[in-house]
Formats: C-alpha cells, sequence, structure tokens
C-alpha cells in the first residue's frame, strides 16, 4: 500500500470523527437542563472518571488525604481545571456525612447548599437535605462547584447515586 493511499485513509477517518463529534454536539439542545437531548440518549454510556479533589480539581474546602472527605464551614469551591480535548465528563456524586464514625465531623443543619456552574452548559443551584445524594457531570471544559453550609462534611463518591 502506498503512502498516498494510507494519507487518504487517515484523512477520511479524521473526517467522519470531526462530523459526528458535531452531530453530537448540535444534538444538545438549546441548554435547557430538562431537555439533555442527545445527552439522555446516551446516559448509560457516561464515563467512569469521579470527582476527587487532587486529580485536576482543586479546592478551597478543607480537604482530607484521599480528597474524597470535604469539610465545609462558611462557602468554598471546588475547581475542575479544563482537560484534554478526548477526555470524558468528570462525574460528581455526593452526599452529607451524618455519620460521624465514618467521617471526623457530623454536619451540625440539616442541610447544605452547592452552585455548580461549568464552563460549558448550565448552571445548578440545589439545597441537598439530610444524606440525599446529588449527582451530576462537569464536561472537559472545567467548571465550579461552590458550597455553602456552617458545618457539613461532603463525602465524594466513587460510583453514582442509587436510583
Amino acid at each position: 500500500m502506498s503512502a498516498q493511499k494510507i494519507l487518504i485513509i487517515v484523512l477520511v477517518v479524521l473526517v467522519v470523527i470531526f462530523v459526528i463529534t458535531i452531530g453530537i454536539g448540535g444534538c444538545h439542545g438549546g441548554g435547557d437542563s430538562d431537555d439533555a437531548g442527545a445527552v439522555k440518549a446516551l446516559k448509560g454510556l457516561q464515563g467512569n472518571r469521579f470527582l476527587r479533589v487532587g486529580d485536576k480539581a482543586t479546592s478551597t474546602c478543607v480537604a482530607d488525604s484521599t480528597g474524597r472527605i470535604l469539610q465545609v464551614t462558611g462557602t468554598c469551591t471546588v475547581t475542575l481545571a479544563k482537560r484534554a480535548f478526548f477526555r470524558s465528563t468528570t462525574r460528581v456524586a455526593f452526599h452529607r456525612c451524618i455519620n460521624p464514625p465514618t467521617c471526623s465531623v457530623a454536619g451540625a443543619f440539616p442541610f447544605f447548599q452547592v452552585a455548580v456552574r461549568p464552563k460549558k452548559g448550565p448552571d445548578q443551584d440545589e439545597q441537598i437535605a439530610g444524606e440525599q445524594c446529588f449527582g451530576t457531570a462537569i464536561n472537559r471544559a472545567g467548571g465550579t462547584m461552590t458550597f455553602t453550609s456552617s458545618n457539613t462534611v461532603i463525602v465524594l463518591q466513587q460510583q453514582g447515586c442509587p436510583g
């Protein structure tokens, strides 16, 4: 096989990948998080990369050595850095720790606030009560999550929320 034929095959493959990427990007809808378009259809194909502080993520929250338990006193922010072009989204799943033997400090109040601000995509503002699990994803462009509470311990899970 000549070098020209190999070059043509490589170019065709690149064009096909580009067209597929553009097609999927155009199916994301108008930013309405209740109608995620192609994202909803591909929900079963989510990546398995979960948020952990220290792995392309920094935090003003006090984090333990594993980067999976955060102490929130007042307001603190987790910042996710931009990732490489072909990387998948970072999945985020966490709950408030209520069981002191599992975590160092129990939450003093029954709820806390989280604001998710991805650089691309819709913002989310949620009030998390009890041990309610919260799940979202932040694409490769990065973004921030801001937690507000008087005294809460948050556990970043390494699996999706049940149900």
